[in-house]
């Protein structure tokens, strides 16, 4: 909870034209950078396919027949989160 008088934290400004890759997500496939599809949580070796909320509401990649996105195993986008 902020106090009085206390200032509410400034949020960062993104610049959506500076994200590379699909707009909305960054999406890039395998020439796309360090991150890797197939080390994060959201990717499914299956049907190299992604469930991650934002991709699944945004991307405009094919889809497969469970409504996952289809990605590339070496594609990466914004919204990795690496397996540990």
């Amino acid at each position: 909870m902020i106090g009085v008088g206390t200032k509410k934290p400034k949020l960062a400004q993104i610049n959506p034209s500076a994200i590379k890759g699909e707009a909305g997500t960054g999406y890039e496939g395998p020439a796309g950078g360090d991150f890797h599809c197939d080390n994060c949580e959201f990717y499914r070796a299956e049907n190299n396919s992604c469930g991650q909320k934002d991709m699944l509401e945004k991307s405009k990649q094919p889809k497969t027949s469970d409504g996952r996105v289809k990605v590339d195993p070496h594609g990466c986008c914004e919204y990795i989160s690496r397996k540990r």
